[in-house]
């Protein structure tokens, strides 16, 4: 293949592809950045004062829940009842009487102490089911399972009668979640081919779309739109100085090369005149003969 005939020669297509493969990561990259969504700020829990005493529900709608068992009728007293509550107050209100220092292992442990109790979580849904039910006023129940960084393996199992518009619902899920309700049990379950238990709650979920993380403002978000604009801009520059070269050294050839293009033929009296040159030359240095193959060198005879 001819090299002065394409279009790309020397390095100019390899620079091409690094340049078209820096822009695409680099504003992949501030893409994804931009639209992280910001973590919910908690504030932090630290030791103070004693926090007040957990007191244990005795409504009469507890007696006959038994943890470590599945949801039965004999729940649904408990279950009605918790329901009922949820959804007398606000997410705000039922948030500021929630307790945040109750951890799955204290209602693993001890789980007739905590029935009743309100208990703030903040994690991540995986898994966000619906089902109609009869306990509801709307006629569905949501269930979302929410892991939280004290644990991975034993999610939480939240039940929800009022859903966030635009709520994911699926098996396979993954939002920031927050959620805010009552103990009623550990319920065992059947998950594949393993009997497990998880804490059941009941009360109300807080979720909201993912927004872009930093703003336009942020100063870190700034600095990587300008740092992968420069890099681009440079390898550009670049590249085309390159790619210039393939249009500049054409016509740096055509004007070195001879304007005059080569005879075909030769004047008889120029032909005579290069022999006679040719000849005068070959008398100033005649070269000194070989002997040929099979003949004595008179040299070696003297």
């Amino acid at each position: 293949m001819d090299r002065s005939s394409s279009f790309f020669q020397g390095t100019e297509l390899p620079r091409l592809l690094v340049l078209v493969a820096i822009a695409a990561f680099g504003w992949g990259a501030v893409w994804w950045y931009a639209h992280t969504p910001v973590p919910v700020a908690e504030p932090p829990l630290a030791a103070a004062a004693n926090p007040p005493q957990v007191e244990p529900d005795q409504s009469p709608e507890f007696a006959a829940v038994t943890d470590r068992t599945p949801l039965s009728l004999t729940d649904n007293g408990a279950y009605s009842l918790l329901l009922d509550r949820a959804r007398a107050r606000t997410p705000n209100e039922l948030a500021s009487i929630s307790r945040r220092d109750v951890i799955l292992p204290h209602l693993w442990n001890d789980p007739a102490r905590y029935r009743g109790i309100p208990i703030h979580l903040l994690g991540t849904a995986l898994r966000v089911i619906r089902y109609p039910s009869k306990l509801s006023k709307t006629g569905w129940l949501y269930e979302a399972s929410i892991i939280t960084p004290e644990t991975s393996r034993v999610p939480y199992i939240c039940v929800f009668e009022d859903a966030p518009t635009g709520l994911p619902i699926g098996a396979n899920v993954s939002e920031r979640v927050v959620f805010n309700g009552y103990f009623l049990k550990i319920w065992r379950y059947q998950a594949g081919d393993a009997v497990r238990g998880a804490p059941l709650l009941v009360g109300r979920l807080g979720w909201s779309p993912s927004e872009p993380g930093p703003g336009t403002g942020d100063f870190t978000l700034k600095l990587s739109l300008i740092v992968v604009a420069l890099f681009f801009v440079i390898s550009f520059l670049r590249w085309g100085y390159q790619l210039s070269k393939l249009f500049i050294s054409p016509t740096r050839r055509k004007e070195a090369a001879p304007q005059t293009p080569p005879a075909e033929s030769i004047a008889p009296d120029a032909l005579a005149a290069w022999l006679q040159s040719e000849s005068q030359a070959a008398q100033e240095s005649p070269a000194a003969e070989e002997p040929r193959p099979g003949e004595p060198d008179p040299a070696a005879e003297s």
